[in-house]
């Protein structure tokens, strides 16, 4: 058994968005909490090798993925395969939270258009 106490964790600031990982099962694969601030974007980007599984906890924001607008609500899934182009924007007020399932991660899979 894992018990992840969250709270515990440390926040990474990044232009667009905050993560904190919650857990690493190797340097493959790992849990992350992410927060798009109020009326920010995590800019357009994709990935060449790693597949990413988001769980939403929040519903005020939205996602363009290969462009089309997707607008999850709290319970949803989504599955971001490699070289899907995705983007995350929140025009609210309030934070927009999800967790990231990140599998077959790589440091140096990110490449921004």
């Amino acid at each position: 058994m894992k018990y992840i106490q969250g709270k515990e964790k440390e926040w990474e600031h990044n232009p667009g968005y905050e993560k904190k990982v919650l857990r690493e099962w190797n340097q493959w694969n790992k849990i992350q909490e992410i927060v798009i601030p109020p009326h920010e974007t995590a800019k357009l980007h994709y990935h060449t090798i790693q597949t990413e599984i988001f769980y939403f906890l929040t519903e005020n924001g939205y996602r363009i993925v290969n462009g089309e607008k997707i607008i999850p609500v709290v319970w949803d899934v989504l599955i971001i395969e490699p070289n899907d182009k995705h983007t995350v924007v929140n025009e609210t007020d309030d934070e927009y939270r999800y967790l990231a399932f990140k599998v077959d991660y790589v440091d140096d899979d990110l490449y921004r258009e």
